[in-house]
């Protein structure tokens, strides 16, 4: 669960933007976190939370169904998880804060990117478990660690209803029969698919998994394809060597990527498969990614693949 739990958030960092920052707390959408925008951030249009590009500093909501306050924060901050993480505990913190006990834990991870630092806060609520984490470069800790401090100590949830379908996203698409969309809306903007059986936090090596979401818009179809490898190896307990294949192709018109690569699964050594399809957005608009990690991709999630390339369409 712990393993599914970190590969989520971790993807999401690569699947990063328009909000006004006040005093009063709003949405996030999606999530049913209340919380103020982080100075100088904006909502982010592909996952749920907030972002400051120039910076490359972020703050990620991820709210995780039938899951303890007590069964996460023991697993996510225990010594071994730490370690296996590449994450070294600066501190944590607790604080009275607008009438409420809120606390917070500093850490540090090493990434293929470098070293970040994050503010990182858990939040109970009545069925579900709400993931805080602040993430940003140490060297430009002094211009954005306050804001996202506050905004993550200002976050308060509220029982609302989940979105359901596509409520959150630009785009639609046909699903294979089989697959349905688990959870949608809790990962922000994009939508997470799997094999109706599996289990909630079932793992993509033992089940496959789908996520169809926005890249970047101010990014060139080069600099995703140049940074496959690199986020492919944040995504922890999975290790990624090289792109096993590479086509181009045009879609309804439209130029795409289709790029294969295989891992190792750290713990087990057993392969995993990835593959990831960049489609460009209709006029141009930014490009959209499909990515499906699994054991046997061709076996377990061919069909559902090919649906989605020649049925995805923007709203």
């Amino acid at each position: 669960m712990i393993k599914q739990l970190t590969i989520m958030l971790c993807l999401l960092v690569f699947f990063a933007i328009n909000a006004s920052s006040s005093n009063t707390l709003q949405q996030v959408p999606g999530t049913g976190i209340f919380m103020q925008t982080p100075q100088g951030f904006t909502a982010s249009k592909r996952f749920a939370g907030f972002e400051q590009v120039d910076s490359m500093s972020s703050l990620m909501v991820m709210p995780l169904k039938d899951v303890s306050l007590d069964e996460i924060g023991q697993q996510m901050f225990s010594k071994e998880q730490l370690k296996k993480q590449k994450m070294t505990m600066l501190g944590r913190e607790d604080l009275l804060f607008n009438g409420r006990m809120v606390g917070l834990v500093f850490l540090q991870q090493e990434t293929a990117a470098g070293v970040v630092e994050k503010i990182v806060r858990l939040i109970e609520g009545d069925n579900e478990l709400v993931v805080l984490n602040g993430i940003y470069l140490p060297s430009n800790k002094d211009q954005v660690y306050q804001p996202l401090r506050h905004a993550i100590l200002s976050a308060e949830w509220r029982d609302v209803p989940a979105p359901t379908g596509f409520e959150m996203v630009d785009f639609t698409f046909d699903v294979a029969p089989g697959w349905e969309i688990r959870e949608p809306g809790q990962l922000g903007r994009m939508v997470m698919l799997s094999p109706v059986d599996a289990p909630k936090h079932s793992t993509p090596m033992d089940w496959p998994l789908v996520i169809v979401a926005p890249s970047l818009d101010d990014r060139t179809v080069h600099n995703l394809r140049a940074s496959s490898i690199e986020m492919l190896n944040n995504v922890k307990g999975y290790e990624f060597d090289s792109i096993q294949s590479e086509q181009s192709r045009e879609i309804d018109g439209l130029k795409s990527y289709f790029i294969k690569s295989t891992g190792t699964d750290i713990e087990t050594s057993e392969p995993l498969e990835c593959w990831q399809l960049l489609l460009r957005g209709q006029n141009n608009k930014g490009y959209y990614r499909i990515l499906a990690l699994g054991s046997d991709l061709n076996s377990d999630a061919g069909e559902l693949f090919e649906i989605l390339k020649s049925t995805f369409t923007l709203k």
